[in-house]
Parts: C-alpha cells; structure tokens; sequence
C-alpha cells in the first residue's frame, strides 16, 4: 500500500501528531508526504522533520490532494484546527473544490476527530485513528466553489484577517464574508484595514489563501540550517516567500513590521540576518521571536517604512528583489539608515 499525507499548518507538526501519523504508516506501507506554506516549512525544521515531507511553496492544499490522489492508494490530510466546526469548514472547502477528481479514499485527521470524506478507510488508517483515539464526524455537504464570494468560519472577535500574507483587517464577527465585486475587495464581519488592502491583489477568491489569527498558534524548537551566499533578498509584504527565497543568501531587507517580524522568523531557521524597516504598527500576527545573529531593526518615525523600502529598492537594489552584495551587514544597514536621514528613531538589535 502507499500512503498520501498532505499536512497543512504548523500546528500538527508542532503537537508531535504529523511524526506520529509518519511513522505509524510507515510500518504498514510505503509513505508520501507534502506540505504548504512557509510556517509548516519552519516547523518542519524545528521538528527536524525537512528530509521526510516534501515542501511546495505556496501549493493550495486541493492542489496537493490530487497530487496525491494520483500516486497513492489511499490519502490522508493533517490539519489541527482551532474548532471541530472550523475543521469541518476547511475540509469542506478543500474538498468541494477538487471532490470530482478524487479516486482514491481521503480521510481528514483533525484535532479529536476525522473525516471520511472519500470511503472505503483502509485497515491501516482505521487503526491510526483507533490509536488516537480519534471521534468520527460526518462529511457535511459539499458546496460549489466561487472566485467572486468567500466566506472563513471560525474566526475569533478581535483575530487579524489576512490574505495571501497581508493583513486586510480585524474581525468584528465569528464569521467573515468575503466579496470581490467589479474587482474591488468587500467585507461583512470586518474592520478593514486600508493599508493592508491596497496591497492585495485579488482575481480568485477560490484559489486565495485566508487565514484569522496568528500565523503560528503553537511553539515548536528551534531548528536551524545553515545557509551562506552573495545575495541580499528585499522583501516587501510577502513575508511568507522568505524561507523559500532564503536558501544561499547572505542576509534580507524587509519592510513593514509585521512582514519584519515574520520574515525573520522564518530566516533565523537559515540563520539568515534580517535588517528591518519598521514604524511601530504591528498587528502581532506572529508571536516568534526568533532571529539569526547580526539582524537588526531599524525604528522609523510612524508612516514611513513604506517610503523608505520604496528609497531602498530604488537607490540600493536598482528597482530590483535581489542584488549581490560583498559589503558587510553593518555597511548596508549604514546605507539604509543614511537614506532614512531624520526619520530613524532607533536601531533595535
């Protein structure tokens, strides 16, 4: 038999449940395993799990499904959700989206219970789930899938709502609609965040990854693989793309607080230094306060990290996302807080 298991999120492989349900399988077939994102690539490394799942980036958990679904006799998807019904909502929707293309079984494992979305359940799995103790819960009705209407269940008063990695706004509702019309973002449950909007670029809302909350809920170790090289990256709003960039780099420059926070986290698991631009108003989507020797922030007045980064690709990277570089971290942080002149209100190391 050959198993499929697509994890999503770092939450399963923080809790020690991704290793568990790896190893388990092992022992009754040949396994296969994938995951997206990269606070899943960083747990992985903290857990020092990076040579036994393959990483794809920014891959749609749907997308992996089929993949797997193509290669293996039966598949598995990993998830630990904050809620049983937010767990239902997510299988719900990954499912719905590619149901039609499925051949093999599928089984959810969910934090206390599973679903079978796609029967039979193989002996092996049912004894994986036997051994965990694990709850069933019925498969709720699929539903069609819309580029133009989205809607994120779950979601916690208060929780930062974000798209494709950029803080869109702070839920004022457990429930949170999303409404592309004419090509301009609407929402109901939702304080908005314009900043955060006008750097969004949506077309599909069925293929866009929203998530609520933080980008990590749970604390894994603290693995790290060095990396070493010419290149400095700059990252802009993406801070997610930084642990797939961050492989031979020598360090990154990062604009925007929460984008810094983020990126070097991700980075310190490179041991990647990071010089950030930042203002003051982080929305404290990660809690990680992880980094590599030699990163450093540097503190503007508020309101200008964003003019600043812009001063920095144009007079530094030559309007471009990477440049090689043979200066020293500290020559190009001197460069950076010459161009930012009276703004700076602190470097933070």
């Amino acid at each position: 038999m050959r198993y499929g298991v697509v994890i999503h999120g770092p939450e399963v492989i923080d809790l020690g449940i991704a290793e568990k349900v790896l190893d388990q399988l092992a022992t009754m077939g040949d396994v296969e395993a994938t995951l997206g994102g990269a606070m899943g690539a960083a747990a992985l490394i903290d857990a020092g799990l990076e040579d036994r799942v393959t990483v794809r980036g920014r891959q749609l958990v749907s997308d992996a499904l089929v993949e797997m679904d193509r290669r293996n006799d039966e598949v598995i998807l990993l998830n630990h959700s904050k809620t049983p019904a937010s767990g239902q909502a997510f299988g719900r929707m990954v499912v719905s989206r590619v149901v039609q293309r499925l051949e093999v079984p599928l089984v959810q494992i969910d934090a206390g219970f599973y679903i079978l979305w796609r029967p039979p359940m193989g002996t092996a799995v049912a004894s994986l789930v036997r051994s965990m103790r694990l709850r069933e819960a019925p498969p709720t009705r699929m539903v069609e899938m819309s580029p133009y209407r989205r809607v994120i269940s779950g979601v916690e008063i208060g929780e930062n709502v974000w798209m494709d990695g950029i803080v869109v706004g702070r839920a004022i509702d457990e429930v949170v609609e999303v409404r592309l019309v004419q090509g301009e973002l609407a929402f109901t449950g939702l304080e908005p965040k314009e900043h955060g909007i006008e750097k969004v670029s949506i077309t599909d809302l069925s293929r866009t990854i929203i998530r609520s909350g933080s980008v990590r809920r749970t604390e894994g170790g603290e693995g790290c693989l060095q990396t070493t090289g010419d290149r400095i990256i700059l990252i802009d709003h993406r801070a997610e793309d930084a642990l797939f960039r961050g492989r031979d780099i020598k360090a990154a420059v990062s604009v925007g607080d929460d984008t810094t926070r983020i990126a070097t986290s991700l980075l310190a698991r490179l041991g990647v230094p990071v010089i950030g631009i930042v203002d003051g108003d982080e929305d404290g989507i990660c809690m990680d306060s992880n980094a590599a020797e030699g990163s450093v922030r540097i503190v503007l007045q508020p309101g200008n990290d964003d003019h600043l980064g812009a001063l920095v690709r144009e007079r530094i990277f030559r309007g471009q996302d990477e440049i090689e570089y043979q200066g020293t971290i500290g020559e190009l942080t001197s460069k950076i807080k010459h161009l930012a002149g009276n703004k700076v209100r602190a470097l933070v190391r």
